[in-house]
């Protein structure tokens, strides 16, 4: 079966994974991928990379999965001064590098850099200057990585994760280019050169509070980004109970949300 389900950046949010895999297991995919950062921020980083390698489905590793594994070989790498544990990223990865079983710290270790898909490649960030991380924002962010799918044998699309948005970006002056069937469907013909951003599990930064994941069908060459409801309040709380930044935690909610949570937390 053609259909490939592609979650990323879950960010130790357990609630939004079992909500995303539960719709997944209604979609009648053929196949599951992750893009990197299952760990981080959230507050069930371990049970999350179990809960990942149970749905047996393969992953790359992205840079919260790295920093994780840094910090349990040597915890020098923290910043000497104690702020680091109001910072977000910080006290995330701090917080997954010890509560990691060492059977998941091992599996995630081996981890590939990148994962070979029908038509192009996932990877967890951008494709120019691995090992640095950089983000796709915009098409000009983009262009680099658009030379490096070009010349692709793999093909030309490339799927990633990282920026915790759902858009897809490519050059309007090449001759083959996406087709947009609906606000969340999109054509990607044969010889086409993109980026396709897949969106965050745990996290999203797209203005839709919802989990996010993407279905791509290499036979029809449609890829669809798709959102889920999750109790994201009830992830908020996990956080804070872990004595994680509340900043993790508003991250989740929208607007409303964001001003209950702080009635409940007194904020």
């Amino acid at each position: 079966m053609p259909r490939i389900a592609i979650l990323s950046d879950i960010h130790a949010n357990a609630r939004a994974l079992a909500a995303v895999l539960h719709a997944v297991s209604k979609a009648r995919v053929g196949r599951i991928v992750f893009g990197g950062d299952i760990v981080g921020y959230g507050a069930s980083s371990d049970a999350c990379v179990t809960r990942v390698r149970e749905s047996g489905g393969e992953c790359v590793m992205g840079n919260h999965d790295r920093y994780t594994l840094d910090i349990r070989a040597d915890r020098s790498v923290l910043p000497a001064h104690r702020e680091w544990r109001k910072n977000p990223v910080w006290a995330g990865v701090e917080e997954a590098a010890r509560t990691l079983s060492e059977d998941n710290a091992r599996w995630l270790a081996d981890l590939p850099a990148q994962l070979p898909l029908p038509g192009g490649t996932l990877t967890h960030a951008a494709l120019h200057q691995p090992g640095e991380w950089p983000y796709l924002r915009s098409l000009l962010d983009a262009l680099p990585t658009l030379d490096r799918l070009r010349d692709s044998p793999g093909g030309g699309i490339g799927f990633f994760g990282h920026t915790h948005r759902q858009e897809i970006f490519y050059d309007p002056s090449e001759p083959v280019t996406p087709e947009r069937i609906s606000t969340t469907k999109i054509h990607l013909p044969e010889g086409v050169v993109c980026a396709v951003l897949v969106g965050s599990v745990g996290q999203p930064r797209d203005g839709d509070w919802r989990a996010g994941w993407t279905l791509w069908d290499s036979d029809t060459r449609v890829v669809e980004f798709r959102r889920v409801v999750y109790p994201a309040l009830q992830a908020a709380q996990d956080i804070v109970a872990a004595d994680l930044p509340v900043e993790s935690a508003l991250r989740l909610l929208d607007p409303a949300a964001a001003m209950e949570f702080r009635r409940m937390v007194g904020l």
